[in-house]
């Protein structure tokens, strides 16, 4: 089991860290050079030219069935669970094969609104309940 999180705008990298060293897994913190942090992490970093989806293909790219993907994109959530991989947000919802479809339309919705101007609010910041309700999710996951 390998843990790969989607770091460029990951709120959460602290938490990974600190779970992956006490479960001595292998994480990789993956981030275009736009994104990349000078925090030194146990975390192997991988860093990514600013190429559009850089980051998703090179998770995509190396994701096995049983690895865990955080993440906040629902289209890297989507093609990692068809390999077999677990996808997480940082706020600790496991994506689901049922639930991935509605997902992708609000996905597609969202983007067309913004073709159209239309001003999409973001997600509200994240709280500390959301963080341990992260932590409690990912340690669940690593326990298995």
């Amino acid at each position: 089991m390998i843990i790969y999180t989607d770091a460029d705008a990951c709120p959460v990298k602290q938490e990974i860290d600190d779970l992956a060293f006490r479960h001595q897994l292998d994480s990789y913190f993956v981030f275009t050079y736009a994104h990349v942090s000078q925090t030194s992490y146990y975390s192997n970093n991988i860093i990514l030219d600013s190429e559009a989806e850089a980051v998703d293909l090179y998770i995509f790219n190396h994701a096995k069935t049983d690895d865990i993907i955080v993440t906040q994109d629902n289209g890297l959530a989507a093609i990692v669970l068809e390999k077999g991989a677990t996808a997480l947000t940082p706020r600790g919802k496991t994506f689901s094969k049922d639930d991935i479809n509605i997902l992708l339309i609000g996905r597609y919705e969202g983007i067309q609104a913004k073709r159209g101007k239309t001003r999409i609010k973001g997600p509200p910041p994240l709280k500390k309940e959301d963080r341990e309700r992260f932590v409690e999710s990912l340690n669940q996951l690593l326990k298995e």
